[in-house]
């Protein structure tokens, strides 16, 4: 069963994106963060406003949850941090 972080997005609907085998935190500015793909090359890259390493914390929270939580809950939401928010999504 695949698992998978939900995004809240400005404007849109929620984004969910696959964890597969993993999913791992790279660099964070005040405009994106970017999360690699343990399975491919696949890179997500977050864009939006006032993005700290909390936002970092709360990916990997996330992570956590989703793996301590069965199989029939595939969904882990990620708790944006307050005054941060989420405007795009990229995949590269």
């Amino acid at each position: 069963m695949n698992k998978y972080l939900q995004f809240a997005v400005a404007d849109l609907e929620p984004i969910q994106v696959a964890i597969g085998s993993g999913l791992v935190v790279g660099a964070i500015n005040t405009t994106t963060v970017v999360i690699h793909s343990v399975d491919n090359e696949s890179v997500y890259t977050l864009t939006g406003t006032e993005i700290t390493v909390a936002m970092g914390d709360a990916i990997n929270a996330a992570l956590i949850i989703a793996a301590q939580t069965n199989w029939m809950k595939a969904v882990s939401t990620v708790q944006i941090p307050i005054g941060q928010a989420v405007a795009s999504i990229a995949i590269t």
